[in-house]
């Protein structure tokens, strides 16, 4: 009779392709404690464990029980980059309810560690076949240009806190590293669309959330986070309940559900599997859905922003007409009159200049411009914002609301920071958009605009929002970027083999 205590290294062992764990599995437990004293070891084990939740507390037992379960499964990131990315696109779009529920849950360490796992494996990997594919991506030389300004800004004079940069730079940069974990993972059309396809049932699933949430109202928990953190001001507006799904805010919910619908229309064309087509028009459905109830601005004015996207990169005259038609049908609904609530908040998105907020943004920019150009370095990472009133509480920069991602940038970390930022973006486009025109493959080629379609708004939104730096955006930003230029690459190797088959 085998051990059943072994049945968690066998399994992830098998599953996530875990050598240690299926050694461990084979020499300890099969051979050592598949034994009258391997099971009397065990039951002392578990004595001195339950001694330890009635002495200490009930928490040490789900600390044990987290070690025993989570720590394979972490460690198999090092072998399996492929679970080590999904597990972070999970914990990111879910990450917020673990944190309504369990509010002193370290996920942060987590997701960390599951980077470094993940970053270990591929370095040694590529030492010890000496490939560096996963790191020789056309951006490379931009994105450590961005990473070492963050590395750099410890140095800050001015910076009120050297532990809020150490907070902010965890996630700034590890973040970027999952660029280059995606990049090496997907070297086939195969991963890239099931990489794809997982976003799509991730915002889905978070979009019926949000849609479940205007209907029935939130879920307790949910609202006693709410009232505990003084945070119905952000959630409830005009007689409304906004929903925010399983993200942090509605705005960062909106935004994620308007470029996500068009994503989902895009990928229409893309064949996933049998019912691929009704999942993504139902996908889309939802979203759509989900958006209005967000009651989100920006997140509406991202649609057509990702449309004329769409329009742009086509080249088309007759897509161009079309859009100039649907201008013409956008104008008048921003126009008509109406008592509907939803259709005000639409047409508030593009009277800017009448609405109160926009006018109280212009002016904070207004007032900090000086300050921004008067310090290359800005005031640090962390000195504004959360971080800024939790480790620099009462300075200038931490009552200082960064309503806009550039305004943040250029506020943390200088001008010279946030002309780094636009260098790092120009680099994006240039290197993705003219190689783009010159792809074959339909499938590949439609995936990528699907991309462009969530990244190019980004551009235009990050002036009134900060959505890039936040989750699950900023990890999602890196893992879209990879799919991008790997869908590019791939497609340019296909036709550089089809032309030397014809040569030869």
């Amino acid at each position: 009779m085998k051990n059943p205590s072994s049945s968690i290294l066998n399994y992830t062992g098998r599953l996530f392709g875990n050598p240690v764990s299926a050694w461990l599995y084979k020499h300890v437990f099969e051979r050592q404690l598949n034994s009258i004293w391997g099971y009397l070891f065990l039951f002392l084990l578990t004595f001195m464990v339950s001694w330890l939740v009635v002495k200490v507390g009930w928490f040490i037992g789900i600390l044990i029980a987290a070690a025993v379960i989570g720590g394979p499964i972490l460690f198999s990131t090092v072998f399996k980059v492929e679970f080590g990315i999904k597990l972070m696109l999970i914990i990111a779009v879910f990450m917020s309810v673990f944190l309504k529920l369990l509010p002193n849950i370290p996920i942060g360490l987590v997701m960390d560690s599951t980077i470094l796992m993940m970053m270990l494996g591929i370095t040694y990997r590529a030492i010890k076949k000496g490939e560096w594919k996963p790191f020789q991506t056309p951006i490379t030389g931009a994105i450590l240009l961005w990473m070492c300004w963050h590395l750099i800004e410890i140095a800050n004079p001015i910076a009120a806190s050297r532990v809020a940069w150490f907070y902010v730079v965890r996630p700034a940069v590890g973040y970027i590293l999952l660029f280059f974990a995606a990049y090496g993972y997907l070297n086939s059309i195969t991963r890239i669309k099931g990489l794809v396809y997982l976003i799509v049932i991730l915002f889905a699933l978070s979009g019926i959330w949000g849609i479940v949430q205007f209907i029935f109202g939130y879920f307790p928990f949910e609202m006693e986070y709410i009232v505990s953190h003084d945070a119905v001001h952000l959630v409830y507006i005009q007689g409304r309940w906004r929903s925010f799904g399983t993200m942090g805010s509605p705005a960062q919910f909106g935004v994620i559900m308007a470029y996500t619908l068009i994503f989902c229309f895009v990928l229409v064309k893309v064949r996933f599997g049998k019912y691929s087509k009704l999942f993504m028009i139902s996908s889309g459905i939802i979203c759509t859905m989900a958006l209005v109830y967000s009651g989100t601005r920006t997140g509406v004015a991202l649609v057509p922003i990702g449309i004329m996207t769409i329009v742009g990169l086509s080249r088309s005259v007759k897509l161009y007409l079309i859009c100039i038609f649907g201008g013409i049908i956008m104008i008048g609904i921003i126009n008509m009159p109406t008592d509907n609530y939803h259709i005000k908040r639409i047409q508030s998105t593009f009277n800017a200049s009448e609405d109160e907020s926009y006018k109280v943004r212009e002016r904070n920019k207004e007032m900090i411009t000086p300050w921004i150009l008067s310090h290359p370095m800005g005031g640090g990472l962390g000195s504004t914002g959360v971080w800024g009133q939790r480790f620099s509480p009462g300075t200038f920069l931490a009552n200082f609301p960064p309503d806009s991602g550039y305004v943040r940038i250029a506020v943390e970390m200088g001008w010279i920071g946030l002309l780094i930022y636009i260098f790092l973006w120009i680099n994006i486009l240039i290197k993705s958009v003219f190689p783009y025109w010159k792809m074959k493959n339909p499938e590949l080629k439609t995936i990528a605009l699907s991309i462009f379609v969530s990244i190019v708004p980004l551009i235009v939104i990050e002036s009134a929002q900060d959505i890039v730096g936040k989750l699950p955006s900023n990890l999602l930003f890196w893992v879209q970027l990879a799919i991008l230029f790997r869908a590019i690459e791939l497609d340019l190797n296909e036709q550089k083999e089809l032309c030397e088959k014809t040569v030869k």
